[in-house]
C-alpha cells in the first residue's frame, strides 16, 4: 500500500493543479464588494465566505471583513454571506456593466442552531430541532484555528460533555480509550462506535503492547476533519442496533460547495516535546548502607555525569489542500505529512495520509459522492509501562542506591543507553472509502444508499537485541516478535423517507432502511529468542520460534422504521422500531429488537411564551433501546487441537458455549433541555439520564462433569448508570475591538451493579483489587484494612485487620477479615473550560482547561517501591522499624490494596494558544485571501492533583484503563512514561 500512497500523491499533486482551472468563466459584467460584520458590535468577520448561489463565484473576506466578487453578470443576483457560529443572511442586488455594486451584511450570533442538520442517530439527516436526544457537536475547523491537536483523541478531549477521553500516556503515535456516559457492560468492551462519512471504522486500541497502546482512532488526521457530532446512549443510538449502547462518534470529513471558487489552504506546523521539570518529578530512590538510609536521584546523577536521560523531540507537520466546485461538482483534495518525535529517545511517528472527496449531482434530483482516505504511518514505540525487565521509566523508579558503583549506575537492570536499542514499532497501512448515492425522484420520496470499506493492515514488531546480562532479564538472550494484523470492517446502509403534509401545520416524515454490516480480524504471530548475535533482528535466525493465526468475523444485519411527526415545525414526535440478527447470537436466539421514542418541542415558538431575556428554548425527552453482543465465539460451543497418541492429531474440549446467549440491552432516558438568554450571549444545554443494562453478561463456572472447563457467558447481570450534563457557552464581552467567551462542560455520572442474579461478588482480577458487587459502582475499588499492629523491636506484632460491618468491624485475623469498599474506578465527573479574547479581530488568546474527579487507579509503580524493589522511603523506614505500625503493616500483609488505590483526580491546563490574523494589506500582498500564525502550548501546567495521588505515579493522565489489554475494569499504573508537555508554532494560509 506504500507504492499506491505515492501513486495517490503524484495523482494527487495532477488533480490539485488541474481543479485549481475548474472555475467557470464568466463574462467581466460587474463586480460586488463589501464588508461581513458581526450584528452589533461591527466586529469584522475574518474568514466568513461571501458567494452567489449556484454560480461558481465566492470569496473569502479578509482580515478586515472585506470581500471581493469578480466577474458578476449583469442582472438580478443573490448575494449570501456565512460564518460558523452566526446566522446565513442573503441580499438581492442588481449588478450593471462595468458596474462596482457594494453589499454589507451584519451577521448575528446564533450559538444555539436548531436548523443546524446533523446526521448521527437519525435516518438521512434532519434538523436538530427534530432530534429528542442531545448531540454532542465539535466545529473541527474552528477548533483547530485556536489549539494544535497531535490527534483525534486529544482535538476530542474536554470538548464534549459526558465524554470522557483517556490519553493513554507519554508516548507520541499512542492513544487511549473513550468512555461514553459510564460503563454499562461487565465483560465487553466499553468504547463507542466510530463512523467516518457513514462508513463503520475500526476503533480497536491495538499496536506495541507497552504501556500505551496505539489507537486506531488517531490515524485519522485532524486536518481533514470538518466536524464531529456525538451521540451518547441508547436512546440515541437505536437505529444503529446490536453494537450500539456504549454510543456512536461521527466524523465528517470536509467537503467541497457546489457553486464556489477554488480555495487552497496551506498549512505549516514545528514545535517541539519535552519532559517537563524531570527534575521535580522523578523521586529518589532509597536503600539501607551499614545501617544508614541512603537515597540516590537517577535524573540529577545523569544530569550531573553529562548524559541527558531525555531528549527535546521535533514536531513538524505540513498540510495542503484544496475545495472548491461547479455547479454540477464539489471537491476537496487533500495531502498531509506529520513527523513528531517524542522525549524518549525511542519514540517517534512518521504520518502520510491523502483525502479525495467528490460530490457530483448527476441530475438535479440525484447526488453521488465518493469519499476516499489512505494512510500510511510508522510508529516506534519507548517501551515502557508493562516492562518488569526493560523500559526506561522501570529501570529509573525500580532502581537501587545499592548498585550506583556498578555498571548499573543505579538503575534496576539496565542503563539508558540499553533501553534506546530497544525496537517497538508498528507499520499501518490503511484505507476508508466511503460511496453515497442521495436520489430525489419525487418531491414526498428520498432515498439514499452507503457503501464502503475500512482496511488496516498493522505490522507490529517487539526487538531486543541480544545484550549481556542483565540488560533486560531474561531478554537480554535477544527476542524478535511479530504480529500482522489485518481488520476489514464492510458497510452497507440503505434508508428511505416519504413526507406527506398531513395537514398545513402537521407534517409526517417516515423512514425504513437495512444495514449490513461484516468485521474481519486476522492476526498471525511469530516469535523468535534467543538471537545469535547483537546484530540479528529477525524470527527466522533465532534458535527458537513458534508462531500462531487466528482469524475472527462477526456479521450483524438489521432493519429499521422510523416515524416522525412535526406540528408547525415546533414540536416533533418520533417512533422507532429496530430488529436485529447477529452471528456472535446463540442458535436459540433469533433476533434482538430496539425501539425508540422520543419528543422535541421549541416551546420558545409557541405564541404563548413570552420570556424576555429568553430567544430560543427547547424540551426534550427520549426513550430508547440498543444492544451490545457478546464476543464472536461466545456463544459456540469450541475443541482444541492437541497431539494424541502416536502423534496423531487429536482435539480436546475448548468452549463449551452458550446456545441461548444473545446481546446485552441498554435502555435509556434522557430529558432535556437547551436554550439561550440575553440575545443569544449565553446558551446552555442540560441532560439528565437513567440507563439501565439488562442482560448484561457475566462469566459462570462449568461444572466438570460437562466435560468442559472454565467459564462460559450467560446473560444474568444488570447494570445502572445515571447522570447530569452541563454545556455552557457565554459572551460577556462583546464589541468592536474586544470580544470575550466562556465554554464549559460538567457531567456526573454514578455507576452501579443492580443484579447478579444472586451471585456472589465477581473479582476483576485474581487479587480482588476490583471487585463487581451488587449496589456498588462496577470494577470498584476493594480491600483490607489494618486494624491494629505493633511494634516489638523490628518485629510486627499484634497485626488484624479490620472486620465486618455486622461485627462493628471488630479486628479480625486479617486471613479472615473481609474486603471493605474503597471507592469507584470512575471517573464520575469530568469538565472542562475554554476560555478566547479577541482584540481588534487580530489577536485571539484562548486557553482550555480540563478536570478529571472521582477518578482512581492502582499505582503498580509504588507498590513495586514499597514491596519487592524495597527502593521508597517508607519501605526502608519499615525494615528499620521506625515507620508507623499501622503504615508499616499494610505494607507487609497480603490483601491490603488501598495504600496504592491512589486518586488521580487533577486540573490541567491542556492548551494555552495565541493567534494572530496577518493584516489585510500584508496577506493581500502574496496573494492570499487569509493568513495567521499561531502558537500553542499543550500540557504546560498541572496546579492540582488530588493528594492521594503518589510522587512515583509522576502523571495522573499517564496510565492503562478497562478497555486495554483485555483487562476491563483494571484501571492501574506501571512506570507510565508522563504526558509530554509541548510547544507548536502553525502557520496557516488560504488562497
Amino acid at each position: 500500500m506504500g507504492k499506491f500512497l505515492s501513486t495517490s500523491g503524484l495523482i494527487l499533486v495532477g488533480l490539485i493543479s488541474s481543479m485549481a482551472t475548474l472555475q467557470p468563466v464568466h463574462a467581466q459584467q460587474g463586480s460586488i464588494t463589501g464588508q461581513i460584520v458581526q450584528a452589533g458590535t461591527l466586529r469584522p468577520l475574518s474568514g466568513a465566505q461571501a458567494s452567489i448561489p449556484g454560480s461558481g463565484i465566492g470569496a473569502l473576506a479578509a482580515g478586515n471583513g472585506r470581500f471581493v466578487l469578480s466577474g458578476v453578470p449583469v442582472g438580478q443576483v443573490t448575494v449570501r454571506a456565512q460564518s460558523i457560529g452566526f446566522a446565513t443572511a442573503e441580499q438581492t442586488v442588481v449588478v450593471g456593466a462595468g458596474e462596482t455594486v457594494v453589499v454589507n451584511f451584519e451577521l448575528s450570533t446564533q450559538a444555539l442552531d436548531l436548523d443546524e442538520i446533523v446526521v448521527t442517530g437519525t435516518a438521512g439527516g434532519a434538523q436538530r430541532r427534530a432530534v429528542a436526544n442531545v448531540v454532542g457537536t465539535l466545529n473541527a475547523e474552528s477548533q483547530l484555528e485556536n489549539m494544535a491537536p497531535a490527534s483525534v483523541q486529544q482535538l476530542l478531549s474536554g470538548q464534549v460533555s459526558g465524554v470522557a477521553v483517556n490519553i493513554g500516556g507519554g508516548n507520541v503515535g499512542t492513544g487511549g480509550s473513550i468512555q461514553v456516559r459510564g460503563a454499562g457492560t461487565i465483560a465487553l468492551n466499553s468504547n463507542p462506535l466510530i463512523y467516518v462519512d457513514g462508513v463503520r471504522i475500526d476503533n480497536s486500541v491495538a499496536g506495541p503492547q507497552t504501556g500505551t497502546p496505539t489507537s486506531r482512532l488517531n490515524d485519522i488526521n485532524p486536518e481533514d476533519i470538518e466536524r464531529i457530532e456525538v451521540i451518547k446512549g441508547p436512546a440515541a443510538a437505536t437505529l444503529y442496533g446490536t453494537e450500539a449502547s456504549n454510543g456512536v462518534i461521527q466524523i465528517i470529513t470536509k467537503k467541497g460547495t457546489l457553486g464556489s471558487a477554488p480555495s487552497i489552504d496551506v498549512m505549516v506546523r514545528q514545535g517541539a516535546n519535552w519532559f517537563n521539570n524531570p527534575a521535580g518529578r522523578i523521586p529518589d530512590n532509597y536503600a539501607t548502607e551499614n545501617g544508614q538510609i541512603i537515597s540516590q536521584n537517577l535524573y540529577a546523577d545523569e544530569a550531573a555525569a553529562g548524559r541527558d536521560m531525555f531528549r527535546t523531540g521535533r514536531v513538524q507537520g505540513y498540510s495542503m489542500s484544496i475545495r472548491g466546485g461547479r455547479e454540477d461538482l464539489a471537491y476537496f483534495f487533500s495531502m498531509n505529512r506529520d513527523d513528531e518525535e517524542g522525549f524518549l529517545p525511542n519514540n517517534g511517528v512518521t504520518r502520510t495520509s491523502v483525502r479525495s472527496n467528490l460530490q457530483l449531482a448527476v441530475t438535479p434530483t440525484l447526488d453521488i459522492s465518493t469519499d476516499v482516505g489512505v494512510v500510511t504511518s510508522n510508529t516506534q514505540v519507548a517501551p515502557d509501562g508493562l516492562g518488569g525487565n526493560y523500559g526506561l521509566f522501570a529501570m529509573t523508579l525500580w532502581g537501587s542506591p545499592l548498585t550506583r558503583n556498578t555498571p548499573q549506575r543505579g538503575f534496576m537492570v539496565g542503563p539508558p543507553e540499553a533501553q534506546e536499542v530497544i525496537d517497538f514499532r508498528e507499520e499501518l497501512d490503511r484505507a476508508t472509502v466511503s460511496f453515497s448515492a442521495q436520489h430525489r425522484p419525487k418531491d414526498w420520496l428520498s432515498h439514499r444508499l452507503v457503501a464502503g470499506f475500512d482496511l488496516s493492515d498493522a505490522r507490529n514488531s517487539l526487538f531486543w537485541p541480544q545484550r549481556a546480562q542483565p540488560a533486560y532479564g531474561g531478554f537480554s538472550t535477544g527476542r524478535k516478535q511479530v504480529v500482522q494484523r489485518r481488520a476489514v470492517n464492510y458497510t452497507l446502509d440503505y434508508t428511505a423517507s416519504l413526507t406527506h403534509d398531513l395537514s398545513e401545520t402537521v407534517n409526517s416524515v417516515t423512514s425504513g432502511g437495512v444495514q449490513y454490516f461484516t468485521r474481519e480480524l486476522q492476526v498471525a504471530s511469530a516469535l523468535g529468542t534467543n538471537l545469535p548475535t547483537p546484530a540479528v533482528s529477525t524470527v527466522s535466525s533465532a534458535a527458537n520460534r513458534t508462531g500462531d493465526e487466528s482469524f475472527v468475523e462477526n456479521k450483524t444485519f438489521g432493519v429499521f422504521v422510523q416515524q416522525t411527526f412535526g406540528w408547525q415545525d415546533q414540536l416533533f414526535i418520533t417512533a422507532a422500531l429496530r430488529a436485529d440478527g447477529n452471528s456472535a447470537f446463540g442458535e436459540s436466539f433469533d433476533a434482538a429488537y430496539y425501539p425508540k421514542l422520543s419528543a422535541s418541542w421549541v416551546i420558545s415558538d409557541a405564541d404563548f411564551f413570552d420570556i424576555g431575556a429568553v430567544e430560543n428554548m427547547r424540551l426534550r425527552v427520549a426513550w430508547g433501546r440498543s444492544g451490545l453482543q457478546p464476543d464472536a465465539f461466545a456463544a459456540t460451543r469450541t475443541w482444541a487441537p492437541i497431539t494424541g497418541a502416536g502423534d496423531a492429531p487429536a482435539v480436546t474440549p475448548g468452549n463449551v458455549g452458550n446456545p441461548d446467549l444473545k446481546p446485552e440491552v441498554g435502555q435509556e432516558i434522557e430529558l432535556g433541555v437547551d436554550a439561550s438568554f440575553l440575545q443569544n450571549r449565553v446558551t446552555l444545554e442540560a441532560t439528565h439520564y437513567r440507563q439501565v443494562t439488562n442482560d448484561a453478561l457475566l462469566a459462570e463456572r462449568v461444572a466438570p462433569s460437562e466435560g468442559f472447563v472454565g467459564s462460559r457467558f450467560i446473560n444474568a447481570g444488570t447494570v445502572s448508570n445515571k447522570g447530569w450534563e452541563f454545556s455552557l457557552q457565554a459572551i460577556p464581552i462583546q464589541t468592536r475591538s474586544v470580544q470575550f467567551d466562556l465554554t464549559g462542560t460538567f457531567s456526573h455520572n454514578t455507576n452501579r451493579l443492580e443484579d447478579t442474579g444472586g451471585r456472589p461478588p465477581l473479582q476483576a482480577d485474581t487479587r480482588g483489587r476490583w471487585q463487581h458487587v451488587v449496589g456498588y459502582p462496577l470494577g470498584g475499588s476493594w480491600s483490607k484494612y489494618i486494624a491494629t499492629a505493633e511494634w516489638q523491636g523490628t518485629d510486627l506484632v499484634n497485626v488484624s485487620c479490620r472486620g465486618s460491618e455486622e461485627s462493628g468491624f471488630a479486628p479480625t485475623p486479617c486471613s479472615q477479615a473481609p474486603f471493605h469498599y474503597v471507592g469507584p474506578s470512575g471517573p464520575e465527573k469530568n469538565g472542562s473550560f475554554q476560555n478566547r479574547l479577541t482584540l481588534w479581530n487580530q489577536l485571539t488568546l484562548s486557553a482550555l482547561w480540563v478536570y478529571v474527579g472521582e477518578s482512581r487507579r492502582f499505582s503498580t509503580t509504588t507498590w513495586q517501591r514499597d514491596r519487592a524493589s524495597s527502593n521508597s522511603l517508607r519501605r526502608q523506614q519499615y525494615l528499620s522499624g521506625t515507620l508507623d505500625p499501622i503504615l508499616a503493616a499494610e505494607i507487609e500483609t497480603l490483601d491490603i490494596e488501598h495504600p496504592w488505590l491512589e486518586r488521580d483526580d487533577f486540573i490541567r491546563l491542556r492548551d494555552l494558544t495565541a493567534t494572530y490574523n496577518l493584516p489585510s494589506g500584508m496577506v493581500e500582498g502574496f496573494g492570499a485571501a487569509r493568513a495567521t500564525i499561531s502558537v500553542s502550548g499543550r500540557n504546560l501546567w498541572t496546579p492540582w492533583i488530588h493528594p492521594e495521588f503518589s510522587a512515583a505515579s509522576i502523571d495522573p493522565e499517564a496510565k492503562r484503563d478497562r478497555s486495554t489489554a483485555n483487562r476491563p475494569f483494571q484501571r492501574w499504573e506501571q512506570t507510565q512514561a508522563p504526558l509530554p508537555s509541548s510547544i507548536v508554532t502553525t502557520i496557516r494560509v488560504t488562497f
